[in-house]
């Protein structure tokens, strides 16, 4: 797949802009969140990746090069969010595009699932989904234009899988 075929470049209106964009990814030192961001980042977007590990983000970050801010944040914690749309606003004055993409995956039958495993799933999966619209539509608002990007799973929508029906809960959570 080329980058601008790429479902979430379409869908944030990069596909075959020329306009350089200040996009903003959580969950974006690994996985989906990474190969996106290597994605536009090939395409000159200006980025801001936020994750906990700090050596992952790096890594990242220094695979694209260009111009990547990093924030090491979690973003189970509404105020590290609010930091996060804070260092993109002074690093690039704007932000164009906020993917919310950190998530977490727990395989386990319902009756193997624990309070903690639940309550880090809802936190990582919905809450943090949750913080980052709070903190960034304000600014779109304002500016009177932005994309807001909220990654879920085919899960979240036909949930086959029972050993992953509370990661599936909290991606339904995204979807409607």
């Amino acid at each position: 797949m080329r980058s601008d075929d790429h479902p979430i470049a379409s869908e944030a209106g990069m596909e075959g802009s020329e306009e350089r964009k200040v996009v903003v990814i959580t969950g974006g030192s690994g996985g989906i969140g990474a190969e996106v961001a290597r994605r536009l980042g090939a395409r000159g977007h200006a980025l801001v990746l936020a994750a906990r590990r700090q050596d992952a983000l790096k890594a990242v970050a220094d695979g694209i090069g260009g111009d990547v801010h990093t924030v090491v944040a979690d973003v189970t914690d509404r105020a590290q969010v609010e930091r996060i749309r804070d260092e993109a606003l002074r690093r690039f004055g704007r932000v164009d595009v906020w993917i919310n993409n950190a998530g977490r995956g727990i395989a386990r039958t319902v009756l193997e699932l624990t309070d903690a495993d639940v309550d880090d799933m809802i936190a990582t999966n919905v809450k943090s989904a949750l913080y980052g619209m709070q903190a960034i539509v304000p600014h779109f608002q304002q500016r009177g234009r932005g994309h807001l990007i909220n990654v879920s799973s085919f899960l979240g929508r036909v949930p086959m899988a029972s050993i992953r029906s509370a990661y599936s809960a909290s991606k339904a959570a995204l979807t409607r």
